[in-house]
């Protein structure tokens, strides 16, 4: 199956899978992202956003894994899905390159580590590449599952 058809055939399974958890899809797009191989980015424009983002993007994190197993099965190809509502991923994004920054300028005028709070996955990276930008500073994963949070330090 051509790029083509695989994004149609995505772009359908995401309306049927919203449709069947009543949310109401107004616009709707699938690409595939640039940097990343084998991701594809489903964008997508709800009239109740807060409800399918949900706290802390929790629900937005969960349809978006029922989504990928729906299209793995459907599509026959090991592709990974990042949905994206109402431009929150990006927004999400924006806010964490300035609170990095920001934190990337007091751990170097302190020289002291700071610890951020507990995150996702996704947001772990976005964080550790923000910091890569810059040769004074390194970050690191440290704790558990949930527990899991991003340490930015001075390079030694």
């Amino acid at each position: 199956m051509d790029n083509k058809k695989r994004n149609e055939k995505i772009l359908q399974l995401t309306c049927e899978l919203l449709d069947k958890m009543n949310f109401e899809v107004e616009k709707a797009f699938v690409e595939d992202m640039v940097d990343e191989e084998n991701q594809v980015l489903v964008g997508i424009t709800v009239n109740n956003p807060a409800l399918l983002i949900g706290f802390k993007g929790r629900n937005l994190v969960a349809v978006q894994l029922v989504l990928g197993l729906i299209i793995r099965t459907q599509v026959d190809e090991n592709i990974r899905i990042l949905l994206d509502v109402n431009n929150y991923r990006n927004e999400q994004k924006d806010r964490l390159k300035g609170m990095v920054t920001n934190l990337i300028e007091k751990v170097i005028q302190t020289g002291k580590p700071v610890s951020l709070a507990n995150m996702s996955s996704y947001e772990r990276r976005l964080c550790h590449m923000v910091v890569a930008e810059n040769d004074q500073v390194m970050s690191e994963s440290e704790g558990e599952g949930e527990e899991r949070h991003v340490v930015i330090k001075l390079k030694v």
